[in-house]
């Protein structure tokens, strides 16, 4: 593998981090079909860890392919729900001009239609992406908690 110039690989990691910005930006303002465009047709979706820092007992049910599944997962799961998700500290490595890897610290809250709070969780998203055309898109993401407050037991 020939080495990426340095210009190349800071555009990309920078083209990488807008578009994690875009899938918690779409995921909040219920924009679907914004959020569908951030994923690759054959995606994986690992969310056996959004509710808990272990797997979920049928973490088979919380994994989800393919873009349209994934797009229909998250509209299912949040948008009933007040949701703000913030992603930060990326470590992104590119492995070449069209694929890279990455893990990116996240933080968010949950709040139910009354405003009640249902979720405050930490963590990190474990990702892989393409670049296709059109740009760079997510081919696999999993969750995984390092801590998750459920209720409004502990926060103000």
């Amino acid at each position: 593998m020939s080495a990426i110039d340095p210009v190349t690989r800071l555009i990309a990691i920078e083209e990488i981090k807008q578009l994690k910005a875009r899938y918690f930006r779409c995921m909040d303002t219920k924009d679907y079909a914004g959020l569908r465009q951030v994923f690759a047709d054959d995606a994986v979706f690992d969310a056996s860890c959004s509710l808990s820092i272990e797997p979920a007992a049928d973490a088979e049910n919380w994994t989800h392919s393919g873009g349209d599944q994934i797009a229909a997962f998250v509209e299912s799961a949040v948008d009933a729900l007040h949701t703000v998700h913030h992603g930060h500290c990326h470590e992104i490595e590119l492995l070449s001009e069209t694929e890279a890897r990455g893990v990116i610290a996240m933080e968010d809250q949950i709040w139910d239609a009354n405003g009640a709070l249902f979720l405050h969780g930490m963590g990190h998203y474990h990702e892989t992406y393409r670049k296709e055309e059109g740009g760079w898109k997510i081919v696999t993401s999993r969750i995984s908690r390092l801590h998750v407050i459920v209720g409004s037991s502990g926060v103000e």
